[in-house]
């Protein structure tokens, strides 16, 4: 009754973390979204139905369900009750998001399905298929609709334009944006000593501007907030334009650190500036990440814009987002268990060391608790 899906096609997002796939057997074709073999233990596969080539079941196919078999869409929501002919590998392609966490399917350059991103974190995971009419009680396929009425459709239709924006060679993007965060830098934190490319050959182009002034040195990230991240529309919504860029920075006082210390860690400020599109995560105020090259007696970095205590420093916007900086400040490791000791126990812990004095440049002193 059923034959073996075949294959049709398979694509990684740019960082290997998820895998676009299409299968059909001789009943149905789906979409798929698969977490790496690393992710597996933090993700779900998601699915996408796209259309049943042969006549649709008037009741919901649990028979296939039941047999581990991709089930068919009943007849009352698809627009081709009688079934429709097999797709064609050659006449496949992807979009990605930005973020790396969703795509949407397209067949002679028209989609057919979208997987939202936000679908990965949630328990009840949408899809959205053009050959979908309506959406059962329990589904989870849904009409694509039309880019007016549905925002996702919108959103890969605008990534589209956003991947060949960066594929257009004779209008490169990166000088402009680059330009905009030297000028920024250097107005704020003095002449630029040392600029690194931080980005391996891999798109978006980062780097990493090294500047000094009143013998503070600062490290400030470029071109991280050209993506937006991971996990923040779906814990956002509305306002995730508000939350989904971030640059990072930090400020060393040269008293307290010396040249190999400063280098040390700016290589961690560089791994964290891919750390959510590598490990499919986001960063925000009172986020801590681990660290093994802060002298003691710090353990761990906590990233806060609040703790900026400085001349207004605004910066560039990124595709009409806002750009938040955080500021890396070093904690202990007392104080690092303390934040994930209870919840929003990050805010708590950057409000302690706002009354403390302490602010984003960084010097050694003793834990706070």
């Amino acid at each position: 009754m059923y034959s073996d899906p075949e294959l049709l096609i398979e694509e990684t997002n740019d960082r290997g973390t998820m895998y676009a796939i299409v299968e059909q057997d001789n009943r149905t074709a789906y979409f798929y979204l698969y977490p790496s073999e690393i992710m597996g233990n933090r993700f779900k596969p998601r699915p996408c139905w796209l259309r049943n080539l042969l006549p649709a079941p008037e009741k919901k196919d649990i028979a296939a369900m039941k047999d581990g078999v991709a089930p068919m869409l009943e007849v009352r929501y698809c627009n081709h009750p009688e079934g429709k002919e097999k797709l064609e590998k050659e006449r496949i392609s992807f979009i990605w998001n930005a973020e790396g966490d969703g795509a949407a399917m397209l067949y002679d350059g028209e989609i057919l399905g979208i997987i939202p991103g936000w679908g990965l974190y949630s328990d009840e995971p949408a899809a959205y298929a053009a050959d979908c009419t309506d959406g059962g009680e329990d589904s989870i396929t849904f009409p694509l609709g039309t880019p007016e009425t549905n925002g996702q459709y919108r959103k890969f239709l605008d990534a589209a334009g956003f991947w060949d924006s960066w594929d257009d060679a004779e209008n490169p993007q990166w000088p402009a944006i680059q330009e905009k965060f030297l000028q920024t830098y250097e107005a704020h934190f003095g002449t630029e000593t040392a600029y690194y490319a931080i980005d391996g050959d891999k798109w978006p182009p980062m780097a990493i501007g090294k500047y000094e002034k009143d013998n503070i040195v600062y490290l400030a990230t470029m071109g991280m907030s050209i993506r937006p991240m991971p996990w923040v529309e779906f814990l956002y919504n509305d306002n995730a334009a508000a939350y989904r860029r971030a640059e990072l920075a930090i400020a060393l006082d040269k008293q307290y650190f010396n040249e190999e210390q400063i280098m040390q860690i700016g290589q961690q400020l560089a791994g964290l500036a891919d750390r959510p599109w590598k490990i499919v995560t986001w960063l925000g105020e009172g986020h801590t990440v681990s660290s093994s090259v802060l002298p003691a007696p710090y353990e761990s970095l906590i990233l806060s814009s609040a703790l900026y205590n400085g001349p207004q420093l605004d910066m560039p916007e990124m595709y009409g987002d806002k750009v938040n900086l955080y500021w890396a400040v070093p904690v202990t490791f007392e104080e690092r268990e303390y934040a994930q000791s209870i919840p929003n126990g990050g805010y708590q812990l950057l409000e302690e060391m706002i009354n403390a004095g302490l602010n984003h440049i960084v010097t050694l002193r003793d834990a706070l608790k």
